[in-house]
């Protein structure tokens, strides 16, 4: 008789966290002996729909509501690492709830920020409280970052970025041409990307900034060299797009095109010439393909959230001062490792399964 397949459900209710589960999902589900599920709500499934990963939609997940465990019975648990506390604590409880039952974990991140808030919870008794088993913090940036600020290197692992791993192929694949006429942009004009997220929504103005504000700074530069090609504004699923049309609408001069879901964030990417943001993982994947990428954060209070400009790979605007953007330092070349390490991933995975505790550290 053949042993029963091993158990493998995923997880996630974000769109970035959606983006970097898919492609290790679809890895999983080649591989003989292991059954694959893949559960969300929210944003996350959105995703999923678009990549044509089948899901089963949940509700968000109570730390004390032991459903989930007992009618997917789960032998191992991936999720994101995406949701902050205050926002939504589901992957974190499953952390809890698996741990309780002797289920390992992983969380996969998605950005190269935020490590404390996406293992903690509100209270300051809470700082780090909330942990899988192991975490693929990426790379060496990812991992430095991260024992930095008190996690165990134990839980690190370095696997590569499941997602921006497959964006060069995935862009050879697209008809820029094609995409470039469907959203009226002429053969010979430059597009200027402004790549927004929910500042405001999560952070307030810890930051010193929120999109509203910087979607003004950039837009008021653009006005002040005359720059009269196309402007294409990437709204976020949480943006308030009333008050981005109310800031557009300060420039009359300015050819502002907003885009919500009509297209992917890649063919956002694909049609652009320049990309402007603050720190979304769309500039990581800009720079991936070799765009030129700036981040503009006037203001900024804090540390710089973007590791390309932490990394100086990209300019940086960190005040209100009036600049030609286009002008800027625009650097091209320098490697910035993300490749996944798909092999080393399922051996992982499949000694975790059999054996978690025999891995002592993750390397």
């Amino acid at each position: 008789m053949e042993p029963m397949p091993k158990r493998i459900l995923f997880f996630s209710c974000e769109p970035g966290g959606a983006e970097v589960l898919i492609p290790a999902i679809r890895l999983l589900e080649d591989v003989p002996g292991i059954d694959v599920t893949t559960t969300g709500y929210g944003y996350a499934l959105e995703r999923f729909s678009k990549k044509h990963v089948s899901y089963a939609e949940i509700a968000p997940i109570n730390l004390q509501d032991p459903y989930l465990f007992n009618f997917f019975a789960p032998d191992m648990i991936i999720t994101s690492a995406a949701s902050l506390p205050g926002f939504d604590m589901s992957e974190k409880h499953l952390w809890i709830q698996a741990k309780r039952r002797g289920i390992p974990t992983m969380a996969m991140l998605d950005q190269w920020q935020n490590y404390t808030e996406r293992f903690s919870g509100e209270g300051a008794d809470e700082r780090l409280a909330y942990m899988p088993d192991w975490i693929n913090c990426l790379n060496e940036t990812g991992r430095t970052a991260m024992l930095n600020e008190g996690f165990e290197a134990r839980r690190l692992v370095m696997m590569g970025h499941p997602y921006l791993s497959s964006l060069k192929s995935d862009l050879a694949t697209l008809d820029v041409t094609s995409l470039r006429i469907s959203q009226r942009i002429e053969a010979s004009e430059q597009v200027a990307l402004f790549v927004s997220e929910p500042i405001r929504e999560h952070y307030g103005l810890k930051r010193g900034y929120d999109q509203y504000q910087v979607l003004d700074y950039f837009l008021t530069s653009l006005a002040g060299v005359h720059f009269r090609q196309k402007i294409i504004i990437k709204l976020h699923p949480k943006d308030n797009r009333t008050s981005f049309v109310s800031i557009s609408n300060k420039f009359p001069s300015l050819r502002v095109q907003f885009i919500y879901d009509e297209i992917s964030p890649l063919e956002c990417l694909a049609i652009s010439d320049y990309i402007f943001g603050m720190s979304s993982l769309m500039l990581v994947e800009a720079y991936v393909l070799g765009k030129r990428v700036a981040s503009l954060q006037p203001g900024l209070l804090a540390c710089d959230p973007m590791v390309l400009s932490r990394c100086q790979l990209i300019p940086s605007i960190t005040n209100f001062d009036q600049k030609d953007l286009l002008k800027l330092e625009f650097r091209a070349g320098t490697p910035f490792e993300v490749e996944f390490r798909s092999k080393k991933f399922i051996e992982f995975i499949l000694r975790g399964m059999s054996s978690p505790h025999s891995i002592e550290q993750a390397k």
